[in-house]
């Protein structure tokens, strides 16, 4: 008899353990698809509503250059133009439009802000490429982002095809002759090089800055994932691979800037933070390595993200002029100056 219920009592607890099992297994399942739907929502989705109206600042930290930079750009905010334009499915774009002192200019600057930004952010940029070339500027809102449409942000490869939109609100203005400089920073700089690969791009664009690119997104995301967390990089970045999937119908590893990188035709300055943690070094050397065109990187050792302009303004301003200038000569070398 107590044989009969030794074996019941094992039989029970055998039980009771697979059911602790499956049960914290299911709990487990559980967080992990609650946090990676957490990540995916933090990395594509735009919290709606969007501002109608881009209001200055109460206060602008004016002790950094882009905190100047913003701080120009509002007080000078009745220089900039609001336009607006449609891309390719119907997304509503916004931007800021500053026409050149020159009416026949026929150079425009294309600024590009990066993720969870506002367009002020590139008014250092455009301030510093307005002294070293006579130009019209045009700083878009990145689908998702300020006043443009989109409940989406798909870190560069739908707003890749956005610039086309841009390129036509150029030429429309300045004719088809005209010469168009891309300037992006992060997920904006992203989006410049994602456009570049296309195999229509735009023969207007004469060159691209690219400040602190990313490389890849799935990078970019095991960079940025909390240390804190005891679930798995790959794990998370499958999951959320197959929700944009299914979501949106692409795979993030498109969003790859590297592997095409060889298809880009114009002249690229890259500018790479050496302590840069978000975006590392190597990112940035793989682009550039992969890269035949004309090109150039420079590593700031002491920066972080995107700080490169910060950390040594001299130097900086210094390779955006040589850049504007090799940028010219190729045009002169191909008969387009």
């Amino acid at each position: 008899m107590s044989d009969g219920n030794s074996s019941a009592t094992a039989i029970l607890v055998a039980v009771l353990i697979i059911l602790i099992v499956v049960l914290v297994a299911g709990l487990a399942f559980v967080l992990f698809i609650s946090y990676s739907d957490k990540v995916f929502n933090r990395l594509f989705k735009r919290p709606k509503p969007q501002p109608q109206v881009d209001r200055s600042p109460k206060q602008i930290d004016r002790s950094t250059i882009i905190g100047r930079g913003k701080n120009w750009f509002y007080t000078f905010r009745n220089e900039w133009l609001g336009v607006r334009t449609t891309s390719f499915d119907g997304c509503k774009l916004s931007g800021y439009y500053r026409p050149s002192s020159d009416p026949t200019c026929n150079n425009m600057v294309i600024l590009v802000h990066g993720y969870d930004e506002s367009p002020a952010e590139m008014a250092a940029y455009a301030r510093l490429m307005m002294r070293k070339v006579q130009c019209h500027c045009i700083i878009t809102h990145m689908r998702g982002h300020g006043m443009s449409g989109g409940k989406n942000f798909t870190w560069g490869l739908m707003e890749s095809v956005d610039l086309d939109t841009w390129f036509t609100f150029t030429k429309r203005r300045l004719g088809n002759n005209c010469r168009i400089y891309l300037v992006g920073r992060g997920a904006g700089a992203t989006a410049c090089l994602l456009a570049a690969q296309q195999k229509e791009f735009d023969k207007n664009v004469v060159g691209i800055i690219a400040d602190s690119p990313i490389s890849s997104l799935t990078g970019f995301m095991k960079t940025t994932l909390p240390e804190s967390t005891k679930i798995s990089p790959d794990l998370i970045i499958s999951r959320v691979r197959k929700l944009a999937s299914h979501k949106f119908g692409f795979d993030i590893n498109r969003c790859d800037t590297t592997d095409h990188a060889s298809s880009i035709k114009v002249p690229v300055l890259i500018f790479q933070g050496g302590e840069d943690d978000m975006t590392p070094p190597k990112g940035s050397r793989d682009i550039y390595d992969n890269l035949r065109c004309r090109k150039r990187m420079v590593i700031v050792n002491n920066a972080k993200h995107l700080e490169c302009y910060e950390k040594s303004q001299a130097m900086y301003e210094r390779e955006v002029q040589k850049f504007i200038e090799s940028c010219i000569v190729r045009l002169v070398k191909i008969g387009r100056l």
